[in-house]
């Protein structure tokens, strides 16, 4: 039992390396889980994974925006 609680545990935090995925396949996966989540009652364990994936999504699709924008020169900068 115990060690059942601890490879969930371990499942749960580990890393989510979505650097890979093309954006198609980022935003893909993005909505699947949102629909994933939409099926998972609010206090299932199940929602951990979901959302940590998530999570590494928005963090690459955010990370690659700022690369976008450090590219451009600084006129072509929103202000």
């Amino acid at each position: 039992m115990i060690a059942e609680q601890e490879d969930r545990a371990r499942l749960a935090v580990r890393d989510h390396d979505v650097s890979g995925l093309t954006a198609r396949q980022l935003e893909r996966a993005r909505r699947e889980l949102q629909a994933n989540l939409a099926l998972v009652r609010p206090d299932s364990p199940a929602r951990v994974p979901i959302l940590a994936q998530m999570s590494a999504i928005e963090t690459e699709l955010a990370g690659r925006t700022d690369e976008r924008l450090e590219c451009l020169p600084d006129s072509l900068l929103p202000r």
